[in-house]
């Protein structure tokens, strides 16, 4: 029997997710891709599709069941639900390969599934996301992305929320649009804007090369947003990962990510929405690796200073 946990750490109130069904992956044939056309599991193919992941860390095929052995066992079922996208029936292709209509598909599966997820109450975080490349673990190199639902909301993003809370509760304003707005007076880390979006590299960043794409509009979810903002935010996702491709000189491995707010809690309106793209690159050779003082205690060494890096990237974006 596969054995699916969601456990609590007590003393940082993370939840950490154990699926052995993860161990059973069969090698993959060689030459045989299972995301092109004909395959068990894309048996057709004429627009990005969302499919179930064959080997998931989540599952909802029992219902969710949560319980506590004293003071420091607490833990719910592998409840959830884990997808993949199939952007496109081009083998080789990239996400910067595909056309603004092709992807603009994409983000309507995504907006699709978050609608979806977020009417099953036990669910509280969804999160579309993309691996590209060997140095994020990626292993399917067929075009694709994946959908995550939990149970639970993510440490960090409930650390976020919490302090844009506090925020509102201080200011009666968005932190997020204050934050926005600061950085846009400072322009040090700003590497593209215009009247709808805003392309940067935090004061924070915890990678080189972080990149963080906000609309200037306060909205929660990708489906509030308007078709020029959705239209924009396209175009700077591939700006940014040719950016990054030219800097390095070389094809970049990435993670993307669309960090919206959490669903079937309080609060979620005051979250403001993001893309993030990071490569573990930090420069033409070497990549960023985790070493003991940061696993440790997650406190990150950074090489490159945010402005450096902005200004890097701002080199070879073009106006949209």
């Amino acid at each position: 029997m596969t054995v699916r946990e969601i456990r609590k750490n007590p003393f940082t109130n993370e939840w950490i997710i154990y699926s052995e069904s993860r161990q059973t992956r069969p090698d993959r044939e060689e030459g045989f891709c299972p995301l092109c056309t004909g395959s068990t599991e894309v048996p057709n193919f004429s627009q990005p599709l969302r499919i179930p992941n064959k080997f998931p860390s989540l599952s909802s095929d029992e219902e969710l069941r949560k319980s506590k052995k004293g003071e420091f066992q607490q833990k719910m079922n592998g409840y959830g639900t884990c997808e993949l996208v199939v952007y496109t029936d081009v083998h080789n292709a990239k996400f910067i390969d595909l056309t603004l209509d092709e992807i603009m598909l994409i983000f309507e599966r995504w907006m699709e599934a978050s609608k979806e997820f977020s009417s099953n109450k036990n669910i509280k975080y969804i999160l579309p996301f993309e691996n590209y490349g060997p140095e994020v673990g990626a292993t399917l190199i067929h075009p694709h992305g994946q959908l995550y639902a939990y149970p639970f909301v993510p440490n960090s993003v409930q650390k976020e929320l919490d302090s844009i809370l506090q925020y509102k509760e201080k200011n009666n304003a968005c932190m997020v649009c204050d934050f926005i707005s600061s950085e846009i007076q400072d322009e040090k880390r700003i590497i593209f804007q215009d009247e709808n979006i805003v392309v940067l590299i935090p004061y924070f960043a915890r990678y080189a090369y972080d990149v963080f794409i906000y609309p200037r509009r306060h909205v929660s979810f990708l489906h509030q947003c308007t078709r020029i903002e959705l239209t924009n935010m396209i175009s700077c996702l591939r700006q940014s990962i040719v950016a990054l491709t030219d800097v390095f000189q070389k094809d970049v491995s990435y993670s993307l990510s669309l960090h919206q707010a959490p669903v079937n809690v309080k609060g979620t309106s005051y979250y403001h929405l993001y893309f993030k793209i990071h490569t573990p690159q930090r420069n033409l050779k070497s990549l960023k690796l985790l070493g003991a003082v940061e696993t440790s205690t997650m406190t990150y060494i950074n090489s490159t200073l945010p402005e450096t890096a902005s200004s890097n990237l701002r080199k070879y974006f073009s106006n949209i």
